[in-house]
């Protein structure tokens, strides 16, 4: 059965649509996965770009997991088909490339209030709409 994808950034401005991910998945009694796409963090000097040490990069990861695992351990209780994942990469090629990977039903993602920077760049969920293979769940941060 084809899961539902539901991109997380680990901040709260994704729970409206954590909320709306887990409904469909259970009216569509479908499985659910977790995502949260990260790139390593790095730091540019001149013209080279210094990477985390090994030793700092798995506590890294080992806090996004963490933050993963809690929003996934609340959500749980009503929803045992739920699985969590991080993917490693710039965040909206890497969630079009797992859904592709995992023949996802649907991908939902979440959005905040445009500002500035994202209106000049655009923003990660437009970026998803663009290139997932799927169907994509945009949900405001806000619902009223």
């Amino acid at each position: 059965m084809k899961p539902i994808v539901i991109a997380s950034d680990l901040t709260p401005t994704t729970e409206n649509a954590l909320r709306h991910g887990m409904t469909l998945a259970r009216d569509l009694n479908t499985d659910v996965i977790l995502v949260h796409a990260w790139e390593p963090p790095a730091l540019a000097v001149m013209d080279a770009t210094v990477a985390l040490p090994p030793d700092e990069l798995a506590v890294h990861v080992g806090m996004l997991q963490r933050r993963l695992d809690e929003i996934a351990a609340r959500v749980r209780p009503e929803h045992a088909k739920l699985s969590t994942r991080l993917i490693e990469g710039r965040p909206a090629e890497a969630i079009a490339k797992f859904v592709q990977e995992t023949d996802a039903r649907m991908v939902v993602v979440g959005t905040s209030a445009p500002r500035l920077l994202t209106r000049l760049l655009g923003s990660t969920a437009e970026a998803v709409v663009r290139t997932a293979p799927c169907p994509v769940l945009v949900v405001r941060e806000h619902l009223e």
